[in-house]
C-alpha cells in the first residue's frame, strides 16, 4: 500500500505493550479500548516562569513525571493486567514499575516509557445503562520518542 509517502491520522494500527517485572515480565499487547479514548498523554509544564518585582521574568526549567491515561472498554481483555497489578502491589504492600512501549505507524513514531508507576486506578467499571470504560494512569520517570 502506497499512501505517497504521506502520514495519517490512523490510530487503529497503533500497537501498545506493558511489562511488570515481576509480574508481567515479558511484553503484553493492551487490547480492548474505549470507543472514544485509548491512550492520552497529559500536558507538562517543564519551565517555571516568574516575574520580579522589577518587572523583570525570570525561567528555569523543572524536571517533570511523564503521565499517560489508559482508557479501556469494560469487556477489554486487558483490564486483568491492571487488575492484577493493583492486586499484587495491595498484596505485597509494595510499588510495582512498569515500562511501556507505544508504537504509531501512521507518523511513525514510536514511545518508550520507563519506570512507570499506576498513580491511579478504578477498580471497577461504572455500572449505567451499559458497563462504561475505565481509566487508568501511569507515571513514568523517562518517555522518549524516536522514529518507528
Amino acid at each position: 500500500m502506497d499512501n505517497m509517502n504521506g502520514m495519517t491520522i490512523t490510530a487503529v494500527n497503533s500497537v501498545f505493550y506493558l511489562t511488570v517485572p515481576g509480574l508481567y515480565p515479558a511484553p503484553v499487547k493492551i487490547e480492548g479500548y474505549s470507543t472514544d479514548a485509548a491512550i492520552s498523554m497529559a500536558q507538562r509544564n517543564p519551565v517555571i516562569a516568574q516575574v520580579g518585582v522589577d518587572g523583570h521574568t525570570s525561567f528555569g526549567l523543572v524536571m517533570t513525571n511523564k503521565e499517560i491515561t489508559v482508557t479501556l472498554s469494560a469487556d477489554s481483555p486487558s483490564l486483568r493486567l491492571f487488575e492484577d497489578w493493583a492486586a499484587a502491589q495491595d498484596a505485597l504492600r509494595e510499588v510495582l514499575l512498569c515500562n511501556a512501549e507505544f508504537t504509531l505507524p501512521a507518523i511513525g513514531r514510536k514511545y518508550v516509557g520507563s519506570r512507570g508507576g499506576m498513580t491511579a486506578v478504578q477498580d471497577m467499571p461504572v455500572v449505567a445503562q451499559t458497563l462504561q470504560a475505565s481509566a487508568f494512569v501511569i507515571t513514568f520517570d523517562k518517555w522518549e520518542s524516536s522514529p518507528v
